[in-house]
């Protein structure tokens, strides 16, 4: 009898499960303080203060001349003749008298009793050692005097935890009085590619094609601040993925291919031998529905609870297919998420029982014989499916939200754009789709189906088409690509009016990817097969019928 299938999990439900999967690892990381030096693109790991008063004493805005009181200004006589006056990096001049003037540079620190600052190009010097303002400038007080603590006090918070280290903070960190930082430390990542079809170079033969997703999957997890320990390339087989999940000493493992139930798809039975606990075993959304997360077990500890001798009946052979084993990509019996036992996984939307914290008495995943506690932190893999863009589905949908955690990093927030064209939506599931911004409309592109990385490449986002489709000029919420100016996580300050006079959605960044093409991506809106428009089968996806057909197989 055919076992029934398992429900996937919503998709907002997964990305918040993912979200929330790793909040104890993160909270329980130590701060890594870095030289100035090094800290470039990390994520600071306590709020910024200021160590100093900023300026730290009253300074020139400009060249000039230090004033003291009304004009005109008594110069310095030869005896009394200061050179260049008071000059950048001295200490303290002596008091300016009432009615006398000085020469002073930019950023050179003001005399006591200065009360102004007269511009190099407003003040006149006869040579009659009286210095005279132009009538069309007159002196304010205050005028060009930036006085001690006008940016900020000392103890002022200048910046938020979980701020992107950018160049501009590293310079407002060193004019505050820092010489190193404290940043989150970045969580270790291992990509391990699954696939006996898969070269490495060269041009497809014999039935093997090229491996997109080692090139494209580790630079992508260190564009979400993950620290890449190593892409490896594994066989089809079920003890090289065991050894190397098992082995691995990163804090995620992302696995690529192998997430389906078929003779030759190892994650399923690999998670079974390590007692892992399945947060998340498939996802609503096309492409990518059998992208998973689970929560492993500290290294060391893992244990082998489904091996060769004891795997449930029908289940395939660690080392391939048994007797009557189904076709790779079709459901097995027996099989995790199949109505056979498993790894553990929670209710949909909720991210299951938080591990307990490290006891004498805690009971580990090993069972009533590992009762000892855990030597080290909960360690996740996230497994994505084998087709290039199912995998960046993968990525943006579980990937990104525990990457985002483990770094520190806040949630950025909800960018919608109105659709320049309709989408087709599968009848079920959310559909994620590249999109390219043109002025303030998002533009489906073509080459959008599971194995497809053409759209993708030229992209600014992926949209979340919810099912059923959405219709010309609605708003759809528009996942940003790591590498795009809204995509960092920084807390700005967004003038909508402004966005919206300069013809984007407000709160996105002008010049995204489709506007650097120059046109070839957003030109495309003039042409029906190139803009989604549901008229045109080249347009909608539908070149690959499995994206929004009820029966979709593994995309």
């Amino acid at each position: 009898m055919t076992e029934p299938h398992h429900s996937p999990t919503p998709w907002p439900d997964a990305r918040a499960i993912a979200a929330r999967a790793a909040v104890k690892e993160a909270a329980h990381t130590a701060p890594v303080m870095l030289p100035l030096s090094e800290a470039l693109g990390q994520v600071l790991a306590a709020p910024l203060a200021a160590l100093t008063d900023l300026p730290p004493f009253d300074t020139s805005a400009m060249d000039g001349w230090a004033l003291s009181g009304p004009g005109p200004w008594r110069l310095p006589t030869d005896e009394e003749d200061q050179g260049h006056g008071i000059l950048a990096g001295h200490g303290e001049a002596a008091p300016l008298p009432d009615g006398h003037a000085v020469r002073i540079a930019t950023g050179a620190r003001v005399p006591p009793g200065a009360t102004a600052v007269l511009r190099s190009e407003y003040g006149t010097d006869a040579g009659d050692g009286w210095l005279h303002a132009s009538p069309a400038h007159p002196v304010v007080l205050g005028q060009d005097i930036r006085t001690r603590g006008q940016e900020c006090r000392s103890g002022d918070q200048l910046l938020p935890a979980g701020t992107l280290v950018t160049p501009a903070v590293l310079g407002l960190a060193a004019a505050a009085g820092y010489d190193e930082l404290p940043t989150v430390r970045r969580p270790r990542v291992e990509v391990l590619v699954l696939g006996d079809e898969l070269l490495t170079e060269g041009l497809p033969y014999d039935g093997r094609i090229r491996d997109a997703l080692g090139p494209m999957v580790g630079p992508w997890l260190r564009a979400l601040g993950a620290e890449l320990s190593g892409t490896r390339r594994l066989a089809d087989e079920a003890d090289a993925v065991y050894a190397a999940v098992a082995e691995s000493s990163a804090d995620v493992v992302v696995t690529t291919g192998g997430t389906a139930a078929g003779p030759l798809d190892h994650v399923h039975p690999t998670l079974r031998r390590l007692g892992a606990e399945l947060l998340v075993d498939g996802v609503a959304v096309r492409p990518g529905h059998p992208m998973l997360l689970a929560r492993l077990a500290p290294l060391g500890l893992e244990r082998e609870g489904s091996g060769p001798e004891d795997a449930e009946p029908g289940s395939p052979e660690p080392g391939g297919p048994g007797p009557g084993s189904p076709g790779r990509g079709s459901p097995a019996p027996g099989s995790p998420g199949r109505g056979s036992p498993g790894p553990r996984k929670p209710e949909p939307g909720n991210s299951g029982p938080a591990r307990p914290e490290s006891s004498g008495n805690a009971e580990s995943p090993r069972g009533a014989e590992g009762r000892r506690s855990p030597s080290g932190p909960a360690r996740h893999l996230v497994g994505l499916p084998g087709n290039p863009l199912a995998a960046v589905s993968g990525l943006l949908t579980l990937a990104e939200p525990l990457l985002r955690t483990l770094t520190g990093r806040p949630a950025p927030a909800p960018g919608p754009a109105p659709l320049a064209e309709a989408v087709q939506g599968h009848p079920r599931d959310t559909r994620l789709v590249p999109v390219a911004f043109r002025q303030d409309m998002a533009v489906p592109l073509r080459f959008n189906g599971p194995a497809m990385l053409r759209g993708i490449a030229v992209a600014d986002g992926l949209a979340v088409i919810p099912p059923g489709g959405a219709k010309r000029g609605a708003e759809v919420e528009v996942l940003d690509l790591p590498w795009s100016a809204s995509a960092t996580g920084q807390a700005t300050d967004t003038d909508p009016a402004a966005d919206r006079s300069a013809g984007r959605p407000a709160g996105r960044p002008a010049g995204g990817a489709a506007d650097r093409q120059g046109g070839r991506a957003t030109g495309r809106v003039t042409d029906r097969r190139a803009t989604g428009r549901v008229t045109g089968r080249h347009a909608t996806g539908r070149e690959d019928d499995e994206d929004i057909s009820p029966q979709e197989g593994p995309a």
